[in-house]
């Protein structure tokens, strides 16, 4: 799974407000952030990664409206579970201030990094129940890609031997 097929750094970069020496394209395509991103997708739908890659292979024109809005519904999603990830460690990395005197950095503390992680989790929020929702329009418009949830959750199982009598 690429990261750039469901969003680019430049747009991660946008959302936590850094440029591309605080936040490298590198950083953001990090294995680290792939995985999670695949993790978040899946949390919603087993199906959605499959789903996505099946839509997106589509040129715009030949996509239906439910599978335009789930399209955008998880580039918008992909960008804010990356960002919520890739903003974890910004305060520690992100300078706040660069002097050349003795080559001096100062590292942002506390508020803004909390108010900006604050609102990508909002953000975030708001983008996953989109999804959910056109996740939902194209289940039922089309039949072909639902939501998929386990059926069964716990199984139980006996003993073939009693651990007492050996029986």
């Amino acid at each position: 799974m690429a990261l750039t097929q469901y969003c680019e750094p430049a747009e991660v970069r946008a959302v936590l407000g850094v440029n591309d020496l605080e936040l490298s394209d590198q950083t953001i395509s990090l294995p680290v952030h792939e995985m999670g991103l695949l993790r978040e997708l899946t949390k919603i739908s087993s199906s959605l990664p499959a789903a996505f890659s099946t839509i997106s292979a589509k040129d715009e024109a030949d996509r239906s409206d439910a599978e335009n809005d789930l399209f955008s519904a998880v580039r918008l999603f992909s960008v804010y579970a990356v960002a919520r990830q890739a903003g974890i460690p910004l305060a520690i990395f992100a300078p706040k201030d660069v002097g050349d005197g003795k080559a001096s950095v100062a590292r942002f503390s506390g508020t803004p990094w909390r108010d900006v992680l604050d609102g990508v989790e909002k953000a975030f929020d708001s983008a996953k129940t989109d999804v959910r929702s056109a996740l939902e329009a194209i289940g039922t418009s089309s039949g072909s890609i639902a939501p998929t949830r386990p059926t069964t959750a716990f199984v139980v199982a006996g003993r073939a031997v009693d651990p007492v009598t050996g029986a």
